[in-house]
């Protein structure tokens, strides 16, 4: 586990995707890695450019080898599975949960600077074409 700080307010912002899951995956961890461990071409493109961008500004760019795996883990339990990062601009947490046969990903995000406000709605179409078609390797 980590010691990342995960802010005590609720929230800046969050959304939750949700979808079936195949019997064969049973904890919350093999569907996060199943659903989000490795991106698709094109998103990893996206990051390696959103690294370049945001490295210029002193912002973390961890590297995303394995997807997003490389993240720091916060729990990890059959039921939860959450990982995170803190930095200046912000701080957000990805949490994957099982519900009954479906998972459930809950993306939080906490703003520690205004540039954090910035940075949300250039990431938010992207963030959401990957969840969606993550979601549906579950099935």
């Amino acid at each position: 586990m980590t010691g990342l700080k995960r802010p005590l307010r609720p929230p800046d912002w969050a959304d939750t995707h949700s979808g079936p899951v195949r019997p064969a995956i049973a904890t919350a961890r093999g569907a996060y890695e199943t659903a989000l461990g490795t991106m698709p071409r094109w998103a990893e493109v996206a990051l390696a450019i959103r690294n370049r961008v945001v490295g210029i500004f002193g912002l973390q760019t961890p590297d995303m080898g394995q997807g997003m795996a490389d993240l720091p883990v916060l729990t990890d339990t059959d039921e939860a599975y959450e990982l995170g990062l803190e930095d200046r601009h912000l701080t957000f947490t990805i949490l994957t949960e099982m519900r009954g046969g479906e998972a459930a990903v809950t993306t939080s995000i906490w703003y520690n600077h205004w540039a954090g406000r910035l940075y949300l709605p250039v990431v938010l179409i992207p963030h959401k074409l990957i969840l969606r078609g993550a979601l549906r390797r579950l099935a």
